[in-house]
């Protein structure tokens, strides 16, 4: 089956945009400057894509309009190449990009499916009726498809998701960067404590705007709870490690390079997007300072890092 056969009727009128008060079941959710629309069809009419329709948004800006269809059912879809596999798998066509969770291939089923355009302009996601109950309207894609979506969208020449804590004090903005026990959310604890606003303790977007590089919150946080999805530039890097004092030393070039891409979600299936995120690492290093932490958890740490320079 051909991938238009999904998105005969999703063309709408050229300049609508959908939004959330289109109708009572489109809500919209923005993350890092991206705008997902969402539409929602009644749980007891089956949707049929080739009769009903989405109002894409406009073109030329970080927008996507998804469908969500719930339904044990899962539709015939387009032939394509299996290109990458984890907990779940990223498959390509001419002109669609599938990501699957669960199993590859039947039996049994995968538990969700989202086919998307290869413009990444819009999107169906299919999901069992489980999935309807534990559906959340801040987050309906939920992991891991929320944060493969968003490395694609960001692999296409608008940034990078990094393991990352980000910080705003005071409109200086930190980031602090580990994998899991480097010491992340305890960084979110120390800050909080100090009146900072935490944008996220493990996933953080940088996006580069008028010259300069700013950090945005998601809402896909570790083990702190709290979150922002506001932005700010950023003003410091940091690679985080459990140290007996605070010490700081600083890394350029390569080195730099290399630690940030380590702790970076790149789209290792996707030759142009990893030379896109080579490149941005090497300006972003250029552009930010960016040290080594060694650092004793301690409210000590938070003026030290303040005074770094």
């Amino acid at each position: 089956m051909g991938v238009d056969l999904f998105y005969q009727k999703l063309r709408g009128r050229e300049g609508t945009v959908l939004h959330s008060e289109t109708r009572p079941e489109d809500w919209t959710n923005h993350v890092a400057d991206f705008r997902f629309i969402f539409h929602l069809g009644n749980r007891d009419t089956p949707l049929d894509v080739k009769t009903d329709s989405v109002k894409l948004a406009q073109s030329g800006d970080d927008r996507i309009a998804i469908r969500l269809h719930p339904g044990k059912k899962i539709p015939d879809l387009p032939e394509a190449k299996k290109v990458f596999e984890s907990v779940w798998s990223l498959y390509l066509s001419e002109e669609a990009i599938i990501l699957k969770t669960g199993a590859a291939e039947p039996p049994p089923s995968p538990h969700q499916i989202l086919l998307l355009k290869r413009d990444l302009r819009s999107g169906e996601f299919f999901f069992s009726d489980p999935a309807w109950d534990r559906l959340n309207r801040a987050d309906p894609l939920g992991h891991p498809l929320n944060q493969v979506l968003m490395i694609l969208l960001l692999s296409r020449g608008k940034g990078i998701l990094l393991h990352a804590c980000g910080v705003d004090d005071n409109g200086s903005g930190y980031l602090f960067l580990g994998n899991s026990g480097h010491g992340k959310s305890t960084m979110a604890r120390l800050w909080r404590d100090r009146h900072a606003t935490v944008l996220n303790d493990d996933r953080i977007v940088i996006r580069e705007r008028e010259g300069q590089f700013w950090m945005y919150g998601t809402p896909w946080h570790g083990d702190f709870k709290g979150f922002s999805l506001a932005g700010l530039p950023v003003t410091k890097m940091f690679f985080l490690h459990p140290g007996e004092k605070n010490c700081a030393i600083r890394r350029e070039g390569t080195e730099a390079v290399s630690m940030l891409l380590i702790r970076s979600f790149p789209p290792l299936w996707d030759k142009e997007g990893m030379g896109f995120t080579l490149d941005f690492c090497h300006r972003l290093t250029d552009a930010v300072a960016c040290f080594d932490l060694y650092f004793r958890r301690g409210q000590g740490v938070i003026d030290y890092v303040r005074n770094v320079s």
